[in-house]
């Protein structure tokens, strides 16, 4: 499970055997767990939330979302090496 990012004290994170889905990372700001958020990634540049299992307050997923803003491409990249795979995204 790689960590990608660190920011307004959660972890941005995918699980290493979600191989075949379509590209998204969920957050935590504990350990990881089945129940933390998950956010999908779109193929325009922006996101969509799965679901708040982890019941993130709108205003930190407001932050989550603007940071992850920035690394959209450098996030898409890693996801692809990691996987050694072309990105599905989410429709």
């Amino acid at each position: 499970m790689p960590i990608y990012l660190r920011t307004a004290g959660y972890k941005i994170y995918f699980w290493s055997n979600e191989y075949g889905e379509a590209i998204h990372f969920h957050v935590t700001k504990g350990n990881p767990s089945k129940n933390d958020t998950k956010i999908w990634v779109l193929s325009n540049g922006s996101f969509q939330l799965a679901h708040n299992k982890g019941k993130i307050p709108e205003k930190d997923l407001s932050r989550i979302f603007s940071a992850m803003q920035s690394y959209y491409f450098d996030f898409i990249n890693f996801w692809k090496t990691y996987h050694d795979s072309e990105v599905q995204f989410y429709h």
